[in-house]
């Protein structure tokens, strides 16, 4: 009989890819599943490709804000342990849930894609680490590809365009 080998515990982005305008706020919610001991997230970063944690390229694009480690306690346990085995939380930026924001720059080019990781740390623990028994075992980090794409938000002078033919449409059709 063939034993069960602990896994890693798992990242996934919800969404991985990030698409918005320059001067608004996107971000990501997560779901991370584990299977052995508990960890704790100590901090989330958007790193661009190639990464070398914990030296981490930023985006050009606008700043990323971590929540998941600011604003929640996010602790996952085994399968078998006193916590959920798997948590999932969307992106809420009122709320400060999900993994964290992203906010694109006023001056952010239009068309332009960078590539890279969320990159999560963690503390593992024997026991919940809010018991006073449990053990500190070490730490560990997660990530998941992530993408960000800055488009181009319909211009002023094509909505004010748009506006004046329709209203001459709008005048003439009275006459």
């Amino acid at each position: 009989m063939a034993a069960c080998l602990p896994a890693a515990p798992v990242l996934t982005l919800l969404p991985p890819d990030l698409v918005n305008s320059p001067g608004s706020t996107s971000g990501w919610g997560f779901t991370i599943t584990n299977d052995t001991n508990y960890i704790e997230v100590t901090s989330a970063q958007f790193c661009l490709n190639p990464q070398s944690f914990p030296a981490c390229t930023a985006s050009t694009l606008g700043v990323f804000q971590d929540f998941i480690s600011g604003f929640n306690n996010i602790i996952v346990g085994p399968l078998a342990g006193t916590l959920p085995a798997s948590v999932t939380q969307i992106f809420n930026l009122a709320a400060n849930t999900g993994i964290g924001s992203f906010a694109f720059g006023l001056l952010a080019p239009s068309q332009v894609q960078e590539f890279g990781s969320i990159v999560l740390t963690y503390n593992i623990t024997d026991l919940d680490p809010n018991d006073p028994n449990a053990n500190f075992l070490g730490s560990g980090t997660l990530s998941a590809s992530a993408s960000l794409t800055s488009v181009p938000e319909p211009s002023t002078a094509a909505l004010l365009c748009g506006a004046l033919l329709l209203g001459w449409r709008l005048r003439r059709k009275d006459r």
